[in-house]
């Protein structure tokens, strides 16, 4: 039974990266992958290290096995800052990735040195090999690590959640609760019974987790939504909508143009009344003619064009998008035509 365990979980591992390598798109980074990845190495090494028939053999899978349990944390911390839009300095990203190392380094020194673990050996238990350790003095520092990331995403989560308004707050929310699975499963798992380990159930949840994630991130950030070579133009504004008219992002220059959507929350209708209206009205009439025309909007002495259109995600419409470009200089000259 154990066993069918850790190979149920290190399938079901298999089959989410698949499906995360199925819906990428060419503006994921690459540390969206790592933690589909590392999870996927950390599943393979459970089954493994079940499967070993002595200590040796099991020592170096569990250093494997420590690949994930070192800088799973981190990449995981890492795709919740990209969730709520905190872009930390290099030289943090560079002391963040030196812990996990360095933790990682204390790891391979089992089995040369007592430092991290003091004795190893094997036993077999319910059909599975279980390496039985002795703590040295330093693997309390293993737990320090996890710590460590574990403040630093609640904060992130929390920082996202006051602080970020363009954070989708549906996104914060699962992070969080992916939070709390890893937490019960690392801590508090091991209470209930050690005849398994918990971490493996907690990876493959935090990878369904992040599917879902993934599958909507795209739509938060409209610049990777729409062409470089026409938002990099400046002169044009884009607003993303979900398909219930809800308010998902927008770019700067979109926000330049109309500022009263600067502070409007992901996953939220327009705040304000009047503009929700029109913006609405816009959107409602391009569902019932199935296609666009030019609207004008002013704010101030500015005019402004607007088109509305669906939001592509790859070639999938995943709701509506609204093209801003400033026309004050045309229209004296229109005015003047008309007259």
């Amino acid at each position: 039974m154990v066993l069918a365990y850790y190979v149920s979980m290190c399938a079901l591992s298999l089959v989410c990266c698949t499906i995360y390598f199925f819906i990428k798109r060419s503006y994921f980074p690459f540390r969206y992958a790592t933690v589909f990845i590392l999870a996927f190495l950390s599943q393979f090494c459970y089954v493994l290290l079940a499967l070993s028939k002595d200590v040796r053999e099991a020592l170096i899978i569990y250093k494997f096995l420590y690949i994930g349990g070192c800088f799973l944390p981190l990449a995981g911390l890492f795709m919740i800052l990209s969730v709520c839009k905190i872009e930390l300095p290099k030289w943090v990203r560079f002391i963040l990735i030196l812990i996990s190392a360095a933790t990682y380094v204390l790891v391979l020194s089992a089995g040369y040195s007592p430092l991290f673990y003091k004795s190893v050996d094997l036993e077999f238990k319910n059909g599975v090999a279980v390496l039985v350790k002795d703590y040295g003095p330093l693997h309390i520092l293993f737990y320090i690590e996890i710590g460590i990331f574990l403040v630093l995403t609640v904060s992130a989560v929390i920082y996202g959640w006051i602080e970020k308004p363009s954070a989708s707050r549906k996104n914060l929310v699962l992070g969080s609760f992916l939070e709390i699975v890893a937490i019960i499963a690392f801590f508090i798992g091991r209470i209930f019974t050690k005849d398994i380990e918990w971490m493996a159930l907690a990876d493959l949840i935090i990878e369904i987790g992040f599917l879902f994630i993934m599958n909507d991130i795209g739509l938060y950030t409209v610049e990777d939504m729409v062409s470089s070579s026409i938002f990099a133009d400046g002169g044009f504004g884009y607003i993303s909508f979900d398909f219930k008219k809800r308010y998902l992002s927008s770019t700067d220059v979109a926000k330049k143009f109309v500022p009263k959507i600067a502070n409007n929350h992901a996953d939220h209708y327009i705040e304000d009344e009047e503009l929700r209206r029109i913006f609405e009205g816009w959107i409602d009439e391009f569902k019932k003619n199935n296609a666009s025309q030019n609207h004008s909007f002013k704010n101030g002495d500015a005019e402004y064009v607007v088109r509305v259109s669906f939001l592509y995600d790859g070639k999938k419409k995943r709701g509506y998008l609204l093209e801003i470009s400033d026309d004050t200089v045309n229209q004296p000259v229109i005015k003047t035509v008309e007259e």
